[in-house]
């Protein structure tokens, strides 16, 4: 109960009730206490903050009181003292809470230390400045046990709304202060003003299944899980079962598991029934809160429970469920168990589809990875060749012109290992290689200039400079083993890899599902129509009377068959050959890159002893257990020769019982090179590739022919190109290009143009709310009586002579109802405009005219400092930034204004808008055919103009002209002596290896490098020939 507060002229009165002359003073007791108090509640401060200051301010008291006490009684002790007369008990009388009277302006406290501006709060508090209710206050015990649970919540939320607001403000950047931010939830005001609106963060409603290539299966299986259910129940009602209801996305990053689930979340948006879509990413349902997480989901399921059809896709959830364990942390096992029980527990969740995301399957608890919680488990992997032109195809089918379709092929080739980021990432740096090499002069100025966009346009060397930059996901971490034939290395192993992947294909018939093109969703549900063999016979009780009399065979056919899969037995593949011919270093990594479909395992040496964390027996152990379950499947090993040299006993025992271990018809091959003949090698690793089977594939030396064609193109063509001419591209670098324009505001639609004319309105209604209630305070004061109507103009017949322009606060009333007011600087004009004509018509001289002054001085600081005190500075920004919008827009507010007000005369308040001319095409110089007539123009070239070149060109003027002034010298090659080097290197190369052949082209092209610059090749052809002699 609150405490009766005593008057500090009562508290001082007690203190002295004992005088030096004893004489008696009896206090009596204040009942102007009640009075005090209730006048205090008008007071800025609350009665809980006077409750506070008063209450340290009596304990003072107290405390001073027994020291004065203690004073007296050892000055006065041989004294005689009368007793001291209590006072009388008053009993405590709650006061009845009287309505608060309204402030004119601001009120006298009875304390003149404590005096601070009050104003009234009947405006809105949208725009008033929070700054004074800021301060700490004590919470009022009661006995009353009524709190609910509620009341918890709303605490709860405040107390973290605080903690992330002051979390925010430490994230602020760098370059910009807290009064540039007006927070968070900012309303883009500026649509017309700038073209740099940001869209908020939401999903992108673009992305559509269509929008996703490579993924029909996976398509497939959604659209069975959430779309079938809700068009064909009657399937679903008549067999009694439930759809399945989670799955997991699981594969390497980048390849589109969160884009499949934009794609979803679209989907289920169209049609006459939508599905709700719920996403939580990584671990945002964590808190440091005991239960919050907890809490969090189970609001998360309920809320998904009441709007279903509904799908909660958790996004990178590994963190949210890690795989429990003693050394973990007990709050990720409580919000596992959780999310484990809201699954899968006593009730159901009903049409309540729940998908997950992660690049880490095996971080994932076990538990959730069964049917009832995530009932199938989707691999996102690397797409293969046909994915990757579909992917490629989408990202640029919006393209002019498009690319062909043998380009894209060509393309998809050359990405082996790259992810769906990755090619999306390569076609973003290929429009970009191509904005570089057309217009270099925009990266050497700050503004922005006027561009052609349709002379831009991608080639394939832009790609090729592209994927030079970009390194695959993949790759990042590990290299690829797959490797394409280089254009170099092509012409000697080609028809090596096409005799290896014959052998391959008897091998291991599964190849030939990794070699097909192609095949979309329709195809794959005929092949599956046509491996039924039994579609007459039937497993169902036709008649209850009738029993089976046919011959008894099984209706589950558990045994493979020939005609549904292809079949291989233990597929194992030995490329043998000398150190030199390329088996490992080209062979193997085109072989694997034929097969990119099957996932590739690797078992060389620093694979197994690069894990410090694991023995390398379990890292074989691990690498075997996981190719098993992806069948099929690849294990490579190169070098086996020296692995099996390095490794330990232990280790090779346990890589032949773990390749024993296999099913004889697991679809897993064995792919190993080495650099030795198959009958030098170790027994057991003989004992592993058995020739009479096929599988030991012999190398071969290149052949004449081949040798022929990988040395043609370098010594017949590229020894013989002339120098490359710098004309072209030093023209294109001098090409002036104008500044361009400032951008025009964005036009915006008919709808959007009314809902941004509302939005704005409602803001300008806030500010007139506002300046109305701050003008009226004004106008009731006794003090600015005097300014509150317009001069008389019969009492003072001179004042429109001197004063120019009259002002008062009536006519600002006016002003604010004829919308005039955008800005509360333009209010403040006018108010100043008043105090200047008051002290440019009175002068100082007569006490009435500089009473008027001293008002009009006041009602000045008066304005100036409600303003500052209660306007919050972030809506003054908003309403200047509404103002410039509608200027540059062209907008006027005459639709909002009164029709019928007849106080003022209203005026157009239209705005002429000046649109900037883009700067005359005569400013651009156009490039010229002739060099010549460039020469010329480049020498003729004013002082200025020739700044502004070289300040937009990558090339200073001066060094163009000698460049352009160069004359071509005639080239001079002789072929027939090319042609003659061509057949004695041909000759004198028989039976090298392929390292050697690659260090003779090496040296060829160190030599047709050094004489890149000459348009005389004689020279050249003397130092290829003597490099030839010298390696030969």
């Amino acid at each position: 109960m609150r405490r009766r507060l005593r008057s500090k002229d009562s508290e001082e009165e007690n203190l002295r009730i004992y005088s030096g002359t004893k004489r008696k003073r009896i206090a009596k007791p204040s009942v102007g206490g009640q009075e005090e108090s209730s006048d205090n509640q008008e007071n800025e401060y609350s009665d809980q903050e006077e409750e506070e200051e008063e209450d340290g301010e009596g304990e003072e008291e107290e405390n001073d009181e027994g020291d004065e006490d203690e004073d007296e009684d050892e000055e006065d002790s041989g004294k005689r003292y009368e007793f001291r007369q209590r006072k009388a008990v008053v009993r405590y009388q709650a006061p009845l809470d009287e309505p608060k009277k309204q402030s004119i302006f601001f009120k006298r406290h009875s304390n003149p230390i404590r005096r601070r501006y009050t104003f009234s709060t009947s405006s809105p508090r949208s725009l008033y400045n929070n700054r004074r209710g800021t301060r700490r206050r004590h919470a009022i015990h009661s006995s009353d046990s009524t709190s609910s649970s509620s009341s918890d919540e709303e605490k709860f939320e405040r107390r973290r709304s605080k903690s992330r607001s002051r979390s925010i403000n430490r994230c602020l950047p760098m370059n910009l202060r807290k009064e540039d931010l007006l927070g968070i939830h900012k309303d883009r005001i500026k649509i017309g003003a700038s073209l740099a609106d940001v869209d908020p963060m939401q999903i992108d409603q673009t992305v559509r299944f269509d929008s996703i290539g490579g993924l029909g299966k996976h398509i497939s299986a959604l659209k069975e899980m959430v779309v079938f259910p809700l068009l064909y129940p009657e399937v679903f009602e008549k067999f009694k079962i439930q759809p399945p209801r989670g799955c997991l996305f699981y594969g390497p990053p980048g390849t589109g598991k969160t884009l499949v689930a934009r794609a979803l979340a679209n989907e289920c948006s169209q049609g006459e029934r939508k599905v709700a879509f719920f996403m939580r990413k990584g671990a945002d349902c964590l808190s440091k809160w005991v239960g919050e997480s907890e809490r969090q989901l189970r609001l998360l399921f309920d809320q998904a429970y009441q709007m279903r059809p509904s799908i909660i896709f958790f996004d990178e959830i590994d963190g949210i469920a890690p795989v429990r364990s003693s050394r973990q942390d007990q709050i990720h096992s409580s919000i596992v168990s959780t999310l484990l029980a809201l699954m899968d527990g006593l009730d159901s969740r009903g049409e309540v589809v729940v998908i997950g995301a992660t690049n880490r399957l095996d971080s994932i608890d076990p538990a959730l990875r069964r049917p009832g919680r995530f009932d199938r488990e989707f691999l996102f992997n690397l797409p293969d060749r046909e994915a990757r032109k579909d992917i490629l195809k989408i990202h640029t089918r919006q393209w002019d012109p498009q690319l062909s379709d043998l380009f894209l092929e060509e393309l998809a080739d050359k990405c082996v290992g790259y992810c769906g980021a990755d090619i999306k990432a390569v076609c973003s740096e290929a429009a970009l290689c191509a904005l570089r090499r057309r217009y270099p002069q925009i990266y050497a100025s700050s503004q922005k200039l006027l561009l052609d966009v349709e002379s831009i346009s991608v080639s394939g060397r832009d790609f090729l400079s592209a994927m030079t930059k970009i390194v695959p996901a993949s790759q990042r971490a590990v290299a690829s083993p797959a490797k394409a034939l280089t254009p170099v290395i092509e012409p000697l192993l080609s028809s090596a890899l096409n005799k290896a992947m014959e052998m391959l294909q008897r091998l291991f018939p599964h190849v030939e599902q990794g070699l097909k093109k192609k095949k979309d969703g329709v195809s794959g549900i005929l092949d599956d129509l046509l491996q039924s063999e039994d579609e007459g016979s039937s497993v169902c009780i036709t008649n209850k009377g009738q029993k089976n009399t046919g011959p008894s065979a099984s209706a589950l056919h558990l045994n493979r068959s020939a005609l549904q899969q292809p079949t291989s037995f233990r597929p194992r593949l030995l490329l043998c050959g000398t150190s030199g011919s390329g088996q490992t270093s080209h062979l193997a990594p085109a072989i694997l890159h034929s097969l990119e479909k099957f996932t590739v395992y690797t078992l060389d040496i620093a694979v197994l002893y690069g894990v410090s964390s694991a023995t390398p027996e379990e890292a074989c152990a691990q690498v075997f257990c996981e190719a098993r379950r992806t069948a099929p499947s690849i294990l490579y090993i190169p070098h086996i020769q020296c692995w099996w040299d390095t490794v330990s006993s232990t280790l090779k025992a346990t890589f032949i019982s773990l390749l024993q271990d296999i099913p004889s018809f697991c679809p897993c091959l064995l792919l190993a090179t080495c650099s030795f003949p198959h009958h030098t090698l170790y027994p057991e690793v003989q004992d592993l590739f058995h020739v009479e089977y096929g599988e030991v594939f012999d190398v071969p030396l290149p052949s004449q022919e081949e040798r022929h064609r990988f040395f043609e193109d370098l010594i017949l063509n590229q020894a013989a190109k002339a120098p490359v001419s710098k004309r072209d591209a030093v023209l294109q670098a001098l090409e002036v290009l104008p500044v361009a324009p400032p951008p025009p505001p964005r036009q915006l639609s008919k709808q959007e143009m009314q809902k941004l004319e509302e939005q704005e309105e409602d803001t300008l209604r806030e500010l007139r709310l506002f300046l109305r209630d701050v003008t009226n305070r004004l106008a009731q004061d006794k003090r600015f009586k005097a300014f509150t109507k317009p001069v008389d103009i019969e009492e003072v017949p001179d004042y429109t002579t001197v004063i120019k322009q009259p002002m008062d606060l009536s006519t600002v009333l006016s002003q604010i109802d004829l919308h005039k007011y955008e800005t509360v600087a333009a209010y403040l004009q006018d108010v100043d405009l008043i105090w200047q004509n008051a002290l440019e018509y009175n002068p100082d001289r007569d006490p009435s005219d500089r009473l008027i002054r001293h008002r009009a001085c006041a009602l000045k600081d008066t304005v100036h400092a409600i303003i500052r005190d209660e306007l919050d500075e972030d809506f003054e920004k908003i309403c200047a930034e509404i103002k410039e919008s509608r200027i540059k827009r062209g907008s006027t507010s005459s639709r909002f204004t009164p029709a019928y007000y007849h106080v003022l005369p209203k005026l157009s308040a239209t705005v002429e808008q000046k649109t900037s001319d883009p700067a005359p095409s005569k400013d651009a110089t156009p490039v010229p055919a002739q060099a010549t007539a460039e020469c010329f123009r480049l020498r003729r070239m004013t002082r200025g103009f020739k700044m502004q070149a070289e300040q937009q060109s990558l090339i200073s003027v001066d060094a163009a002209i000698k460049i352009l002034e160069q004359k071509n010298m005639p080239l001079i090659v002789d072929h027939n002596k090319l042609k003659e080097l061509l057949q004695r290197v041909v000759n004198m190369t028989e039976g090298y290896e392929v390292n050697q052949l690659e260090k003779l082209y090496a040296l060829l092209c160190q030599s047709i490098y050094r004489h890149r610059k000459d348009y005389d090749k004689t020279a050249l052809i003397q130092e290829m020939s003597k490099e030839v002699e010298e390696f030969s």
